[in-house]
């Protein structure tokens, strides 16, 4: 298994009566496509998990130029680290899609990590893990070529895709190249002939919209030294 079925998503390791009293103090709202989650400069008094659609990670800069960190979906949470630090928001969340979310406020998220210490655990292991793979992916720009930076970051992408997805099977992502340029950090042009060269290797087929990754065991197969310590190596 991977680590990150759950990078987003602490609630799944969570004994039953945990998630109970978790369900018990959420609340629900839908979010229409281009509606934020989170703005920027912000100050969070709650932490929400999307039920239903898709939301990105993003800022601009003084020329108008976007970055995207990453892309959220289903079972994904956000605003935790926003819950933990008092810091106001430090990117735009943006709804791509018509999103449903669950919403917990401060007051009772609080109190249940004082009932709870499972909670604080998940939490720890879940951040742990960001700040590792952000580090890791940081030092991609200098230590890799675009086109590993390019794999190693769809595998990465596509647990928020198709969490249930077995290992073996396509996994189907309505990405765009613009999308998935910003979040490596690179043109559409120079995007274009690594995802081609990527799809000659067998590993994709780009179609309108996105790609499918022909399976994420075939590129643990042929690049898991990209993705270490994300999949954990044989003994």
């Amino acid at each position: 298994m991977s680590l990150l079925d759950n990078f987003h998503n602490f609630v799944d390791a969570l004994p039953p009566p945990v998630r109970d009293d978790l369900d018990t103090v959420s609340t629900y709202r839908e979010v229409a496509a281009g509606g934020r989650l989170l703005r920027a400069g912000s100050p969070t008094a709650e932490v929400s998990q999307i039920q239903e659609g898709r939301v990105k990670y993003c800022a601009w800069d003084i020329n108008g130029r976007e970055t995207v960190l990453t892309y959220m979906t289903r079972g994904d949470w956000v605003g935790l680290s926003e819950m933990f630090t008092g810091l106001p928001a430090t990117w735009d969340v943006v709804a791509k899609t018509p999103v449903s979310v669950r919403v917990i406020q401060r007051h009772d998220f609080d109190r249940l990590l004082d009932k709870h210490p499972q909670i604080a655990r998940q939490l720890l292991k879940m951040f742990a893990l960001r700040f590792t793979l952000h580090r890791l992916f940081g030092l991609d720009h200098s230590a890799v070529s675009l086109k590993e930076r390019v794999i190693k970051m769809l595998y990465f992408l596509s647990f928020s895709y198709e969490k249930e997805a077995d290992g073996e099977n396509p996994v189907v992502m309505n990405l765009s190249q613009e999308e998935l340029g910003k979040v490596v950090g690179a043109s559409r042009q120079k995007l274009n002939p690594a995802l081609k060269a990527i799809e000659r290797e067998g590993l994709l087929d780009i179609h309108l919209g996105g790609v499918t990754l022909r399976s994420r065991a075939l590129i643990v197969q042929r690049y898991g030294y990209l993705l270490y310590p994300i999949v954990p190596t044989a003994d």
